[in-house]
């Protein structure tokens, strides 16, 4: 069985924001960021923090502990990719 790609959290807000039926302009106004914010939050060249993973869930109903779940594997295969890349 191969092993499932991991959902990193840009694509998860950008999987969000279609379900909510939202334009990125509104995303980004309801989670409190501007569209430059949400831009690199998706592109994963901004991490994200307590506070934003505590406004994604009230905008998407998803918990808070799930987006840094999903920050924290997304920086960890970064990492790791990093280091075998540099090996």
């Amino acid at each position: 069985m191969a092993k499932r790609e991991t959902l990193t959290p840009g694509q998860a807000i950008e999987d969000a924001i279609e379900w909510l039926k939202m334009d990125k302009v509104e995303f980004a106004q309801r989670i409190g960021v501007s569209e430059g914010v949400l831009k690199a939050l998706i592109d994963g060249s901004q991490p994200i923090s307590r506070e934003l993973a505590s406004a994604l869930e009230s905008v998407t109903g998803s918990p808070a502990a799930y987006w840094k779940m999903l920050e924290s594997k997304y920086r960890r295969s970064l990492s790791a990719n990093a280091a075998l890349s540099n090996g």
